[in-house]
């Protein structure tokens, strides 16, 4: 993955050295390289790239295909503009805070330092701490930068966010906004059942026998369609429906479609053309008709009126946050203006 990686254009490309030794093959070194600076500190090519790994991966399994690199080069684009929001959320904590910035910095050394004896005695010495930094790639200086920004930038929610919500805890708890908040909501309490499938058509005068094979496989670990076709030849595997979308003739995977629970898998329903499916649920959500009065859907509307409150206030810190740090991308090693910033 790091090869798709280093051929995009977006960022720094990695720097390859060779070194050539006797008649040995040249060895290709990666060098780290900076792809964006907020004030005075950088994003390395190489967080990024940690950061953007598990996004692309989890967006080639839903797709269940390798992604094209204008896909790959969209997804680390959004990363990187996530990243530098973050950091300067961090730049901006001693900004937010009434606290000195000398005892916020004291603070920090302090959590670093406590940080590090933890590690050193759950490792059992500090050349073990150092081994494992190695493995990846960091040293402890580099570690403790990238746990010095994580840290301020919790500082920064702490002042700029959670600070000013406790102060008006007593605002945004009113009846009046609850039920505002549950009529702008009222799709998540009241609506019907959601279901969405993976799909297996088979055909021909044996497709109900591979189908109940196929069904009987599925059920026995966490299989891809293709795995399940490619194991019972004759199968077709479809894509992902959601149970609202399928037509009248296929009123039997729809039925079993909407009686749930997510990850059950059918046994072969027939089309009554002498096509048979096999379908695993995949997304379920029960229909519901939740009112107001219900006590426990109150419950709900409060933590949902909090998380909205919650996402605002941060909203109007990274605004703030943006307004006190200047942002630069880099290309190819050249430096460009960032990007419009993410809006939430």
């Amino acid at each position: 993955m790091r090869r798709r990686f280093a051929i995009l254009a977006l960022g720094a490309a990695p720097l390859l050295g060779q070194e050539a030794r006797g008649d040995q093959e040249p060895k290709r070194l990666f060098v780290d390289a900076v792809v964006a600076t907020i004030n005075d500190t950088t994003i390395l090519q190489s967080r990024l790239f940690e950061t953007a790994k598990s996004r692309i991966r989890v967006a080639e399994e839903q797709n269940q295909r390798t992604l094209p690199l204008e896909i790959v080069s969209r997804l680390i684009a959004q990363d990187l503009l996530e990243l530098i929001s973050h950091y300067q959320m961090a730049q901006s904590a001693k900004s937010f805070s009434t606290l000195p910035p000398e005892q916020i910095d004291k603070v920090l050394d302090i959590e670093l330092d406590r940080d590090k004896q933890d590690r050193v005695r759950d490792l059992g010495s500090a050349l073990a701490l150092s081994e494992e930094l190695q493995e990846r790639g960091q040293t402890w200086p580099s570690y403790a930068r990238e746990q010095r920004i994580e840290k301020l930038h919790d500082f920064a929610m702490q002042f700029a966010v959670f600070e000013r919500l406790r102060k008006q805890s007593n605002l945004y708890l009113t009846p009046r906004m609850l039920r505002e908040t549950y009529q702008a909501n009222r799709h998540r309490f009241v609506h019907d059942v959601y279901a969405e499938l993976e799909t297996i058509s088979f055909t021909g005068p044996d497709a109900e026998q591979k189908a109940r094979s196929a069904s009987e496989l599925w059920r026995t670990g966490d299989f891809s369609p293709r795995d399940i076709a490619d194991r019972n030849p004759g199968g077709t595997p479809l894509p992902r429906m959601a149970a609202s979308s399928l037509r009248p003739s296929l009123k039997a995977l729809k039925s079993f479609a909407e009686a749930g629970p997510a990850f059950a898998v059918s046994d072969p329903l027939p089309r009554g053309d002498g096509t048979f499916d096999v379908a695993r649920i995949i997304a379920y959500v029960p229909a519901a008709d939740g009112r107001f009065e219900d006590p426990k859907v109150q419950e709900e509307v409060r933590i949902l009126a909090r998380e909205i409150v919650i996402s605002e206030l941060h909203q109007q810190a990274l605004e703030q946050a943006r307004q006190r740090t200047e942002v630069w991308v880099y290309q190819n090693g050249r430096r460009v203006p960032a990007p419009p910033p993410l809006r939430r």
